[in-house]
């Protein structure tokens, strides 16, 4: 079925299909082809990712797919019964690069700072971080009456009605530690947007021998330390965390693009805010079929689980990356506090 829809609508034979960062890929006369579903991406979207990707190989960026439209010059196409879009990644030759996921973050943010400047991008959450978590809070209040009221609860329900009241402390610090820093920054401003990821993780992007395939999707522009602090907390919530595997991701960072004192407070707001408990506890109510709920229990119950060690991490931040707070005057959450 596969490959005959992709046959059928690009006129392309799959050679050789494979898996990569979760997505389907193929290979056909030596280029490699990425499979995207399109999910809610509308036409106004794919010409905003368009018009980005053209922005970005313009200041220099040259590791990103190119959108294949069908034989009829569509941009989607069903593919196994599921509105999709089409990559092209190419099959290029050159040296083996041994950049860093650090050192490539921080020059994809370089490459796309300034592009608000030209074009108003839908998706844009600089300066915004503050109201856009009240407003998931104050949505989760309600979700969270809704459940307590329900006469049946299942095991889900039981865990949320637990655990919220934590995480709705910790994403009001994160509210508070972030409103106070734009306060004192007023007119100046909270640093400069880039191009950045809704969440980003390793599997945002493709490891090739050339560097790292940048996938177009899920792109809004917001503070570069968005992309830090996800790429970050996706590490801490892991049976496996090492703190030695931050500490490099920042440094690897840092040789490449300096953090500011404002950026490490805008890395730190953002790692308090539990935007994995929220995303999850979202992704279980809106999900209406019963096909994936197990899932979200699982990934529910691994999330409360790690806690104890993102709490750690929290309160060892700062002393584990060196940085002098006092000296700097970078305020800490007071029960944060490492006990000395």
């Amino acid at each position: 079925m596969f490959e005959r829809d992709i046959f059928h609508h690009y006129q392309l034979v799959c050679e050789e299909r494979r898996s990569d960062a979760g997505y389907r890929t193929f290979f056909c006369r030596g280029d490699q082809y990425i499979v995207i579903p399109q999910q809610q991406m509308t036409y106004e979207k794919l010409q905003e990712m368009t018009f980005i990707s053209d922005y970005l190989q313009q200041r220099g960026e040259s590791q990103l797919p190119v959108l294949q439209p069908t034989i009829t010059n569509m941009p989607s196409a069903y593919v196994d019964g599921e509105s999709v879009i089409l990559f092209k990644m190419g099959h290029k030759k050159g040296e083996q690069r041994n950049d860093s996921l650090g050192s490539e973050l921080a020059e994809f943010h370089k490459r796309g700072k300034g592009l608000e400047q030209y074009y108003p991008v839908q998706q844009v959450a600089y300066g915004q971080w503050p109201q856009l978590w009240i407003n998931r809070v104050d949505e989760m209040h309600n979700q969270y009456a809704e459940v307590a009221a329900r006469k049946q609860k299942n095991d889900f329900d039981h865990l949320f009605l637990t655990t919220f009241p934590y995480y709705e402390g910790l994403a009001e610090n994160a509210i508070q530690y972030i409103t106070d820093y734009q306060l004192e920054r007023g007119p100046r401003g909270i640093g400069s947007a880039a191009i950045c990821y809704d969440r980003f993780n390793e599997r945002s992007w493709i490891r090739t021998s050339n560097g790292y395939i940048k996938i177009p999707v899920g792109w809004v522009v917001d503070s570069p330390m968005r992309d830090l602090a996800e790429c970050i907390r996706e590490k801490i919530y892991q049976s496996q965390f090492r703190n030695d595997e931050v500490m490099n991701l920042i440094d690897e960072y840092e040789k490449v693009k300096p953090l500011s004192k404002g950026a490490w407070r805008l890395l730190y707001g953002r790692l308090l805010f539990p935007s994995q408990y929220f995303d999850t506890v979202e992704g279980h109510y809106n999900n209406e079929r019963e096909i994936g709920k197990e899932l979200y229990v699982r990934r529910f119950t691994d999330l409360i689980s790690y806690e104890r060690q993102n709490e750690y991490f929290l309160k060892s931040f700062f002393r584990s990356i060196g940085l002098p707070v006092q000296e700097l005057n970078i305020p800490v959450v007071d029960w944060l506090v490492p006990m000395i």
